[in-house]
């Protein structure tokens, strides 16, 4: 039995607002991730696992400023400034994985919020109702990847009563002029927190700068990870780097994120992962993955390795951050938010997209339609006819995250089988 599973099977009954900010609580958990039995086999995942651990676990325990973020917010300025950051889009994601997210998503309903709605969101907001998360001290977005973090981290900040700031960021970028905006909006947040924590912005922006370094020295480490990936046949299932977003988008500015792909490097160039493919296998379909893929427990993955099927390569799990000035942190921080390819026109988008296909000479390519994600389905269609136009063909499969019960496993499983018939 994996961590995960031990702590649904130990806890899902006794879950409660009170058990989470229960110190005891947290011991227990942190032990029982520890014990060599759960310890997961790669150092990378073991010091990635105690990373959020230790990261929700003072959230809850407010051991420190709590800042609320979404997933294109710079984790670096978090560190920086000393508070904890607390990615509630990871939270409903754990909720699907340990069974929680259907009693939130009633609570949403309940409260009046559309099922149309992302569900990320629609269990974010329930499980807040239900005093389930960590009360935040700021909330903080940026204006991409998506509409739904900007309007339900605003409902938010006000059941909570605490400040809310959107960084803007422009849906049109020809020069690092365009971004100061950005930086001004980064450096407004900065002195916000800061101030109220009664440091002064020089203090501040000098550790700003120091997180900034660390993500310097993880980013090398990143790219040479990613190099390695890109390996014929294939050094890791890309199935499995879905879940390395959370470090992506957490770590950075730490010395843990340093030791995660630092060590990632380490088991890569040493062999210590199972290939993710076999390209010597003239059966074996080698795919690109886009968006993202269901949290809770399903059997699309073992389906996959049942048909030949490997995913090679995703689009989200990747350093798409340029190298970043110390001495200059806001702008620096705002190329980085920038340069993902879901910032700006989807052009951008299109074009990483047509690259990870070429580079990991990928067969075919599945893009995930999260129901209520209008950010990556909206664009669908435009990824299926650019990798039409090297030669790719694309299968786009709708379905679910967060919400499993509308989750057709069945039907997700014919349209796939069909989908390799077409690659033969």
């Amino acid at each position: 039995m994996g961590l995960a599973e031990h702590l649904v099977e130990k806890y899902k009954n006794k879950a409660s607002p009170s058990l989470l900010r229960s110190s005891k609580f947290w011991n227990t958990v942190i032990k029982i991730a520890n014990n060599p039995i759960n310890k997961p086999s790669s150092e990378a995942d073991h010091v990635s696992a105690n990373f959020m651990l230790n990261m929700t676990r003072d959230a809850f325990l407010r051991r420190k400023p709590v800042v609320w973020a979404n997933l294109l917010f710079p984790s670096e300025l978090l560190h920086g400034l000393d508070t904890i950051g607390f990615f509630p889009e990871f939270a409903a994601a754990v909720a699907a994985m340990t069974g929680l997210s259907e009693r939130f998503l009633q609570t949403a309903d309940a409260a009046g919020f559309s099922q149309d709605l992302c569900s990320f969101h629609r269990v974010i907001i329930g499980a807040a109702l239900e005093s389930f998360l960590p009360e935040p001290d700021y909330i903080v977005c940026s204006s991409t990847p998506c509409d739904s973090a900007p309007l339900s981290f605003m409902f938010l900040a006000d059941h909570y009563n605490v400040p809310n700031f959107c960084i803007d960021i422009p849906s049109r970028i020809d020069s690092n002029e365009d971004l100061e905006p950005v930086s001004q909006q980064l450096e407004e947040f900065t002195l916000a927190v800061s101030g109220a924590a009664g440091a002064g912005k020089q203090e501040a922006v000098k550790k700003i700068g120091e997180a900034v370094t660390l993500s310097n020295e993880a980013r090398g480490y990143a790219l040479q990870m990613e190099s390695l990936i890109e390996n014929h046949p294939p050094l890791i299932n890309g199935w499995d780097a879905i879940g390395n977003l959370s470090v992506l988008i957490a770590t950075p500015g730490t010395q843990s994120s340093v030791e995660y792909f630092r060590n990632m490097v380490d088991d890569l160039k040493n062999g210590r992962f199972e290939p993710g493919g076999n390209t010597k296998d003239p059966n074996r379909y080698k795919l690109l993955w886009m968006h993202l893929r269901p949290y809770f427990r399903n059997g699309i993955d073992e389906f996959l390795k049942d048909n030949q099927a490997a995913v090679v390569c995703e689009e989200y799990s990747r350093w798409y951050g340029p190298e970043m000035d110390p001495g200059d942190p806001f702008l620096s921080l705002a190329e980085k938010m920038a340069a993902h390819p879901l910032a700006g026109s989807s052009r951008r988008r299109m074009e990483v997209i047509k690259e990870l296909a070429r580079n990991h000479e990928v067969d075919g390519a599945v893009h995930f339609n999260h129901r209520g994600c209008r950010q990556s389905c909206g664009c669908a269609q435009q990824v299926k006819d650019e990798l039409a136009s090297i030669g790719i063909k694309t299968l786009i499969l709708d379905g679910e995250c967060i919400d499993e019960s509308e989750h057709r496993e069945g039907q997700l499983m014919t349209r796939l089988e069909a989908f390799f018939e077409t690659l033969e």
